[in-house]
């Protein structure tokens, strides 16, 4: 068997394995709120490492290039580590992104403006990554880079979380004193 192929069936056992990850949580006894809370925070962790990651080495990357401290090997092997991780931001956001999903499909019938507005932003940035990866068109590659690279997205999406959080939080308090 070839690596290649090894490599394959890994990944989609990855994906087969967080497809299935609702239905174990609903497997469990009770009414699975700390599960989809768990499952929100495992959403929030995610993206918060996957994009700091990506932001702290292009912040890396710009400086040794405009200190030039370093010699030309310090440029190149930032400029090699740029895949994987690009790999690593594309790997923890799409968990975290149906991580959050499934915590959404979970506590639908709560379901507010704040959170609806949380999920259209998600997965415009979600889409928005999936075009800039996978697409060959120069055009739609550059529209795609422009969505996606959009500092006021990345705004509105923190604070979309931090107002889901503190909704959910106050809401949670309220309803056990009720």
């Amino acid at each position: 068997m070839r690596i290649s192929s090894i490599q394959s069936y890994l990944k989609i056992s990855m994906i087969v394995t967080l497809v299935f990850v609702p239905a174990v949580v609903y497997a469990d006894e009770g009414d699975g709120f700390s599960i989809a809370a768990t499952l929100g925070w495992l959403a929030i962790g995610c993206g918060m490492v996957a994009n700091l990651s990506l932001v702290i080495f292009k912040m890396m990357k710009k400086m040794s290039i405009m200190k030039l401290v370093g010699d030309a090997g310090t440029s190149q092997n930032l400029t090699a580590m740029y895949k994987p991780v690009l790999n690593f931001h594309i790997m923890l956001n799409s968990v975290g992104f149906f991580a959050g999903l499934s915590h959404g499909f979970m506590l639908i019938r709560d379901l507010d403006y704040i959170s609806l507005s949380l999920v259209i932003v998600m997965t415009v940035s979600m889409i928005s990554g999936i075009i800039l990866r996978f697409t060959s068109g120069k055009n739609l590659k550059f529209f795609s880079r422009l969505v996606h690279g959009q500092a006021v997205l990345a705004a509105m999406l923190v604070t979309l979380v931090v107002l889901h959080v503190i909704t959910r939080w106050h809401h949670g308090i309220i309803m056990n004193f009720i």
